[in-house]
């Protein structure tokens, strides 16, 4: 039995992979539309656990494989059959339990490498998200922070030992320049809301105690 505790995977925000990722839970086929390091909405067919039950995701990404055991939270009707010959298609969102370390690497890595494609995207579409203060976050280290909270259009920057994000803002290493920090702060100003998910993201990732992330400097 798993222990329902406050869990700080929680804190990452959800992405969609980069590349489809076909899988099981259990013995049902899915689909994995998009990803966390706590969660998962996958697409189905066939009928899995109960709210409640669990079961194990499985799936491969790059040659490797994630297998993790996983709760049944909620159950939605995605498309009705239209005839006795068609099944329905089910989207189900999952939690994700702790498992072993290379799994959770391997889901780390993953939602690393959707930020990074989306980030590029925002960039590529001009929406206001410079990749080179999103994409060279310190990594991992130290347990000194910097909270950067947007309240009323200005900006309030504490330094703090606690790592969570806030709701309007991001928090970052401790480390990072005057210069890096007012970049991220524009950058998040004129972000969309996407745009604002992906540098909290990505911020959270840098500082997670776990491993760090690698980081790559964006040349335009």
């Amino acid at each position: 039995m798993f222990d329902e505790v406050p869990d700080d995977r929680r804190q990452f925000g959800r992405v969609t992979p980069v590349q489809r990722i076909r899988g099981t839970v259990g013995t049902v086929p899915v689909y994995v539309l998009d990803l966390s390091l706590a969660g998962a909405r996958i697409a189905h067919q066939d009928p899995l656990p109960g709210i409640g039950g669990t079961s194990v995701l499985t799936f491969d990404w790059e040659g490797r494989t994630y297998s993790g055991p996983c709760e049944v939270r909620r159950t939605k009707l995605e498309k009705p059959a239209r005839s006795k010959f068609e099944k329905a298609l089910y989207h189900t969102g999952l939690f994700l339990m702790q498992t072993d370390p290379e799994s959770h690497r391997l889901l780390r890595e993953i939602v690393h490498a959707s930020v990074m494609r989306a980030l590029d995207e925002q960039k590529a579409n001009a929406r206001g998200i410079p990749a080179t203060a999103a994409q060279s976050f310190q990594s991992g280290g130290g347990d000194e922070y910097l909270r950067c909270e947007l309240r009323q259009q200005t900006w309030v920057k504490t330094s703090t030992r606690e790592p969570h994000q806030p709701e309007h803002g991001f928090t970052i290493s401790n480390a990072e320049s005057p210069t890096k920090v007012a970049m991220l702060c524009r950058a998040y100003e004129i972000g969309d809301t996407d745009g604002r998910r992906l540098i909290r993201t990505f911020a959270a990732l840098s500082i997670s105690k776990s491993e760090g992330i690698p980081t790559r400097r964006y040349a335009p």
